[in-house]
């Protein structure tokens, strides 16, 4: 039993070799998210597909972390908006109200 070649738990991939949750028939095989994605007995295959699939779910994951950057950026603008015009709207202009007519 080899075990687990290579991980990137985060992302949920490993490249296993003899392990209990893959065949033991000789091959490395790709596992995402505890499913079989690809199997193959050339080490080096494996590792190339592993590294697709991982740069590709760490771009999902920043994509994803860029938008919800931009999501709490416009809140707080809008926050901020929101805050300031209250504040104009609660000044009084002391005696005689706020000027004018």
């Amino acid at each position: 039993m080899t075990g687990v070649v290579k991980a990137r738990p985060k992302l949920g991939l490993s490249i296993e070799h003899g392990t209990p949750s893959v065949p033991d028939d000789g091959r490395y095989h790709v596992v995402v998210d505890g499913v079989v994605f690809h199997s193959t007995r050339v080490l080096t295959s494996a590792e190339v597909v592993f590294d697709e699939l991982a740069e590709r779910r760490s771009a999902e994951a920043r994509e994803r972390r860029a938008r919800e950057q931009a999501h709490y950026t416009m809140q707080a603008v809008r926050s901020d908006s929101f805050a300031r015009r209250a504040a104009h709207n609660r000044k009084t202009g002391g005696r005689g109200g706020r000027g004018g007519v």
